[in-house]
């Protein structure tokens, strides 16, 4: 795979020479964007600016932030004139911000760009394509086409890759995946930290005894020390941890050295800016904003992903030129426990489904081992019938991911309450004895 080569390539570049890189993908993205993309046309236009005034990095701050609302209001203008209908793709986000969205994509940007960066991932944790990995994952979410469930397969296969799902972490699915794994022996497990510590806390615990892993692979949620010391203790190793979304698929990884996550600035920008969009000084956190460099059916530049980190100061000591991300915030769930003994983590719950519904915003809060409440913002005036429609589909769909024992009660409301500290929450747990309720303030 070409993409795949380059990478390996230029992972070793100066900073310098992947800034240049990165500068001379960006004018022509907004070259690109100018010239088939409605919106940003109009955006520039508006501004006064042409696209030959977006050189560099820095230019990047006199566009607009894109945000969620946007990409919602603005779906077809944002689509490129230049990409033919067959090869869009509609997808939708796992809603981990608690902001789900439906956005299309090109085949090229995914099974080219986006599957190269994973791959050279898995190289920097020492996993060979044909190395035995195993996913334990919450939801097989289904392949949103034929081509995709297609590659899906192959993709599988070549990496010898088993994808199990765990819908429920109680301690009998816990015991069946440590026979799993003792059966199938992989080089590598992959999994979100909440679901590696209860898998690690359990076989701690009950002391199970698990085949050597070369690797664990981790993501989808920020990670926290606690739960790197519990892969330590009983995996003996150091997680990999990644940073990624489904807009824009993989951004950032750690490498052998553990020291924050390199950020893929071969084929995105990815800023760190203050409240009003500018670009805050290293080693502050500030919000990530986002820029494909290849995306070109709906180009997201300057797109806010919904999170919070910060640029280190000091380069990785494994002497890879790409920058590195010392802090990530703002991907936190708690995990809902159920009275029979079960236990669902928070990214495990139905959030994507509901981008279809209208769905903006959504939180779920557990109240007790029997009880959780469902609150979503939908922005379109919804009748009374139609609200007594959504409340049973979305009552339905939960049920899906938290079985008969939990009773749900819906409500619509006009914003989701943030936590003291301005985060947003989208899954909290009081019955959770690791929940961020039970946290000191930041």
């Amino acid at each position: 795979m070409a993409s795949l080569v380059e990478l390996e390539a230029s992972q070793w570049w100066s900073r310098e020479r992947i800034e240049s890189l990165q500068a001379d993908r960006l004018a022509q993205t907004i070259k690109y964007a100018y010239a088939h993309v409605p919106y940003y046309r109009r955006v520039m236009q508006e501004r006064g600016m042409q696209p030959g005034d977006v050189r560099t990095v820095a230019d990047l701050a006199r566009l607009p932030v894109l945000t969620k609302d946007i990409v919602r209001s603005q779906m077809r203008t944002l689509l490129s004139d230049d990409v033919a209908p067959r090869d869009l793709m509609r997808s939708q986000t796992a809603g981990s911000t608690g902001s789900p969205l439906v956005f299309l994509a090109s085949k090229r940007d995914r099974y080219s760009y986006g599957y190269a960066r994973g791959l050279l991932v898995d190289e920097w944790a020492g996993v060979a394509l044909g190395d035995r990995v195993t996913r334990f994952v919450q939801h097989q979410a289904p392949a949103p086409t034929r081509l995709d469930s297609g590659i899906r397969q192959i993709s599988a296969r070549l990496r010898r890759e088993t994808r199990v799902p765990l819908a429920s972490l109680s301690d009998e699915n816990l015991d069946s995946a440590v026979r799993l794994l003792n059966l199938t022996k992989p080089k590598a497990i992959g999994a979100y930290p909440s679901t590696l510590a209860l898998l690690a806390r359990h076989i701690r615990d009950f002391g199970c005894s698990v085949p050597a892993l070369h690797a664990v692979l981790t993501g989808g949620e920020q990670v926290f020390e606690n739960q790197r010391a519990l892969v330590r203790e009983v995996f003996g190793v150091e997680p990999y941890s990644m940073y990624g979304a489904s807009e824009t698929y993989l951004l950032a990884a750690e490498c052998e050295a553990h020291t924050g996550m390199h950020v893929f600035a071969q084929d995105i920008v990815l800023e760190i800016v203050d409240d009003d969009g500018s670009p805050v000084a290293l080693g502050r956190e500030g919000r990530v904003l986002v820029t494909s460099l290849h995306a070109r059916a709906m180009p997201f530049i300057r797109y806010d992903i919904g999170d919070m980190g910060s640029y280190a100061l000091a380069p990785c000591p494994c002497g890879r030129g790409m920058p590195l991300l010392d802090r990530l915030s703002g991907r936190r769930c708690d995990t809902i426990y159920t009275r029979s003994g079960g236990r669902i983590i928070g990214n495990g719950v139905e959030r994507d489904g509901f981008a279809s519904l209208g769905v903006t915003e959504l939180q779920y809060v557990q109240e007790d081992l029997d009880h959780l409440t469902a609150r979503f913002v939908v922005p379109e005036a919804l009748t009374a019938q139609s609200q007594a429609a959504f409340r049973r589909q979305a009552i339905g769909m939960l049920r899906r991911s938290l079985g008969p024992e939990i009773t749900v009660m819906v409500e619509l409301v006009d914003q989701i309450e943030r936590t003291p500290a301005g985060k947003y929450v989208p899954v909290i747990s009081k019955v959770d004895p690791d929940s961020w309720l039970h946290m000191p303030p930041a």
